[in-house]
Order: C-alpha cells, then structure tokens, then sequence
C-alpha cells in the first residue's frame, strides 16, 4: 500500500477521538433541530401573554415548519452539487441567525420572521449530518452512528415540550431559543476544523459555480415549495381558522394540487435534463418509495401520540404539566432504547429489513395497546404500552436512510437522504392535522348527546384544563368520559399509520450494507475508470498509482448484495 494511499484512507476514516467529536457536533446540530419543531408546545401561552398575539400562536410554529419541509429536497440538490461541508455549516449558520432573532424578537412579527430563518437552516442540517456520516464511515459501519443520530433526532422532537416547559418556567422563553446559539457554535467549529471529506467525483458534473447553478432545478423547486406551503397552510387553517368547506381551504387545496401537478410533470420530462430535484434514478426506485412509505408511516405515528398522550395526561387525569411530560419518559426510552439496537443489529448482520419488519411489529402492538387506554386505566398499563410503542418506532426510525445509501449510486445518496426526511416531517404535519380533525369532530358529536343543550364555542374556549367549567354539575361525569374518548380515538390514527408502515418493510427487497466487502470484485469497468480518475485528481498529480488503488481508496459506487 503506497504512502499516498494510506494518506488518502486516513481522511477518509478519521480517528477514533477526532471521529467522537465529529460525531457529537453532528448530533447535537440534530438534537437542536429536532427540538425546535416540539419545544413551543408548553411555552407559548407565556409568549402570548408577554406579545398579546393569541391569533399567531400557530404561526411560531409553523412558520418554521413551512420553510423546514419545502426546502428539503433544494438542500439535497445544493449538497450534490457543491461542497457538503460548506453547505452543512452555511445550513448550521442560518439556523443560528433565525434562533438568534428569535431569541431578542421584540414582538410577535419579529419572532415568526427568526423561526422561518431557522427553519431555512434547519432544513439542511439532518441530512446534511446524514451525508457527512456517509463521507466518513464505511458503508457496513454505518447503521451504528446513523442510529444514534436518528434516535438523536427523535428524542429531541419527543422531549422538545419538556425542556421547553423548564426553560420557560425555570428561566424565561427567550433560552428556548437562546440555547441553540452557544450548541450550535460547537458544531461549527467542529466541522470547520475537523471535518475532512475525500475529494468529489466531478465526473458529469459542471466544475463552475455558474455551471452549477445552471443545474439547479428552478422550476421543480418553486413549484414544490409553493404547493407545500398551500398544503401547510390549508391544514393548519382547515377545521380550526376556518371551517374545512370555506372558499380559502378549497383555493388552497387546489392549488397544492396543480403545482404538485406541476411538480410531477417537471421530474418526469426530460426538457429539465439532468437539472431535476429527483433525478430518475431515484423516482425510478421502487425500494426508495417503499423506503419512504415506511418512514411515513412510523414517523406520523408517533407525532400524534406525542402531541395527544401529553394533553390527555393532564386534561383528563389531572396531571401538571411537568407530569405528564415526566410520564412521557417512557416513550422516550423506548425509542432511545430501540434507535441504538436497532443501529448495532443491522450493523452487525449487514441487511436492514429486520430491522424494518421488527420496528413495524412492535409499533402496530404498542400503537394497538395505547387505543385500549381508559380513564380506569393504571399507570403500569400506560408506562408499559408507551414502552413498547417507543421501542417499535426506535427500532424502525433509522432504517429508511440504509436503504437509501445501499440502494442509490453515491451522487444520488444526497436527494434520497433529504427526500426521505421531507416526507418524515410533511407526515408528522399532515397526520396530526388529521388526528385534529377527528378529535374535534367525535367531541363536537359526544357533547351534543351527553348535553344538548352546551355551547360547543364555550368549550373551544375554556382550555383542555378547563373544559368541565362548560357544563352542568350533573353533566360533567358523562362529558369526561366523552372528552376521554374523543381524545384517545386519534390513537387510531397511530395505530393506522404503523399498520402502513409493513407494506414498505415487506415490499422493500432484502439489501446488504455489507456489499462492499462482499462483492469488490464486482466492480466494473466503468466504475474503476472513474474512480482512477477521481484519486488521480485528489493526489494532486501522482502518476504512478495503480488502479486497483484508486478503487480502493475512493469507489464511485458501493456495490449492493441483494437477495432475491
């Protein structure tokens, strides 16, 4: 092995305490982005009351999830055509100018404006960390460090409501956000300083920045953009603002659904060229859509029990607000728990679809307990279902993102990474929304039969905590028990969600993540030409490397194991 080589593996494969540091500036940049999607839910009366904006409560949320999940797949275009380093800290960087606004915002206007900032950010930091990792790690290593960082990413979104309620009520509202920048400068310096990541394969590519920017998809990207926000924003308006059939919700379901159209045509057609956001490599890929429709399904699942158990914990059995967040533990654990064993499990045996089929399992039995949940029910049944819950969706939450880099060539990792965390997040606002829909619709139904009589409008407006004030003292007994029922029935929403998610871990095909090792005589020709081609570049002129050594430092594509 030349000296040159051994150089070139050594950026590759960073020690093993250059590679922990790396890794926890990594994760806690997804630690911060995934608790900023949940941590306004027990802060935000505070600020209403501080701004006196009751009407824009749902906008401080909202606004970052808008600009979050329309940019996602534009991020995974960014990546595979400039420096992924560069656009990681530039993502890290706009974060932490939107948090830092958010953080001195004087008025309600002035903190919708730094959450859609950070949302900007936010959207290229997870798969941003992903794709480093990838640079980083060899293929059969990987499932362990993209575990953690996924059961990173998922218990932030979990206890986000719980670090936010101690942070308002400990200090003030403003560290909800002020704790991003101090956490967020770790990060940027450690990348800066310690990420290396082997040279580009420029084959096919432009090499100017104004060749790179012709590349981009512009109409793709509008019009996806757009027809997110019009979804977005008719489900965050639909059944609450507004009434569902009103004239706005219709305009805006509409025009989501001819800009998707529109979408659709402009990734199918070929008058983009190579220029489009899903290249066909990828919309061609039948495990990738299988892939993606199992991270919908554990992902929306989960955002719904998270958001209902917290408000049923404390609405109807009478716990604070920090309780219930502490009876939410053991949700956390699980996943916790699940995300790490499910990272070594398919580390260890190389194939994903366990992982898959097991997470969907546990998932559908825990989503399946928590609907049998009562107002009799003991403490010992809501700890242990959650458990189980939580382990499933750990267990499976990773898995998506190993198909993508077993199944893609590696310039196509980039959009399949950042498109398999658009649908996660678009999931997680849809499903809710639904689960909303029909908490509102079955109590609406309850109250009117157990008391006719009710103003439904004194109840929208009394609080979960306070809804028994709304009725009779005779009544009260029957509305509870209504109210109960109501709530728990968005349960079956999770519970329909992970029932969908072992379509994908059935239909997607077995794939080994050990296929490098396995097969590396199975590169072809083609494949070992390029990768000359690219070593050649990254050794800045030596002439006599063998080609066998170019493949085995920087290969182009990592071949696949699949079974049949």
């Amino acid at each position: 092995m030349s000296s040159q080589q051994t150089a070139t593996e050594s950026l590759n494969q960073p020690g093993a305490r250059r590679l922990s540091l790396i890794m926890i500036g990594l994760c806690l940049a997804v630690f911060l982005t995934g608790m900023d999607q949940t941590i306004l839910a027990t802060a935000t009366p505070v600020i209403s009351d501080e701004f006196g904006a009751l009407a824009d409560i749902s906008w401080w949320s909202n606004a970052y999830l808008l600009t979050l999940s329309s940019l996602q797949l534009f991020y995974g275009k960014l990546y595979s055509l400039f420096s992924i380093k560069l656009v990681y800290l530039s993502a890290i960087g706009l974060f932490e100018i939107g948090s830092l606004v958010c953080t001195v915002a004087p008025n309600s206007i002035a903190l919708i404006v730094g959450r859609a900032i950070a949302g900007l950010g936010a959207a290229g930091i997870f798969s941003g960390g992903v794709l480093i990792t990838t640079k980083l790690i060899p293929l059969s290593q990987r499932a362990s460090y993209l575990g953690i960082m996924s059961g990173v990413f998922g218990l932030a979104a979990i206890i986000g409501p719980f670090l936010g309620g101690a942070l308002t009520d400990r200090a003030t509202w403003r560290w909800c956000f002020g704790i991003n920048l101090p956490l967020g400068a770790v990060t940027i310096v450690v990348c800066a300083f310690l990420v290396k990541l082997p040279p580009r394969d420029l084959t096919n590519q432009s090499t100017t920045a104004l060749g790179k920017l012709s590349e981009l998809d512009v109409p793709g990207t509008v019009s996806l953009v757009a027809s997110l926000i019009s979804l977005l924003i008719a489900l965050q308006w639909g059944g609450s603002t507004y009434p569902w059939n009103d004239g706005r919700i219709i305009a805006l379901l509409v025009v989501f659904g001819v800009l998707a159209i529109v979408f659709f045509i402009t990734q199918t057609t070929s008058f983009l060229g190579k220029a489009n956001t899903i290249p066909p490599a990828v919309a061609k890929n039948r495990d990738i859509w299988f892939a993606a429709s199992y991270a919908v399904g554990i992902t929306g699942g989960v955002y719904v029990a998270v958001l209902y158990l917290p408000v049923w914990f404390q609405a109807l059995r009478g716990y604070s607000a920090l309780s219930s967040g502490i009876l939410l533990i053991p949700l956390i654990a699980g996943y916790v728990v699940g995300s790490v064993i499910a990272g070594g499990l398919t580390s260890a045996i190389g194939y994903y679809n366990p992982g898959m089929i097991i997470g969907s399992v546990l998932a559908i039995a825990g989503s399946a307990l928590l609907t049998t949940l009562d107002l009799s029910s003991n403490t010992a049944h809501i700890i242990g279902y959650q458990l189980l819950y939580g382990f499933g969706v750990g267990f499976g939450f990773g898995q998506p993102s190993y198909v993508v880099q077993t199944v893609l060539d590696t310039i196509d990792v980039p959009i399949g990474v950042t498109l398999i965390t658009l649908l996660q997040n678009l999931s997680a606002s849809i499903f809710v929304a639904v689960a909303q829909s029909i908490f509102q619709g079955e109590l609406r139904r309850r109250i009117s039969l157990a008391s006719p009589d009710t103003d439904l409008s004194d109840i929208a407006g009394s609080g979960a905590g306070n809804f028994l004030s709304a009725f009779p003292p005779g009544e009260q007994a029957a509305a509870r028990q209504g109210y109960s029922k109501s709530l728990l029935l968005t349960l079956y929403v999770s519970l329909a969600l992970s029932a969908s998610s072992s379509v994908g871990a059935i239909c997607t095909r077995w794939g080994s993540m050990k296929g490098d090792i396995k097969n590396e005589a199975t590169v072809t020709e083609k494949e070992q030409a390029e990768s000359d081609d690219v070593a050649l570049r990254a050794q800045s002129g030596s002439e006599d490397m063998k080609s066998e050594d170019a493949t085995a430092v920087l290969p182009t594509k990592e071949p696949i194991t699949r079974s049949s």
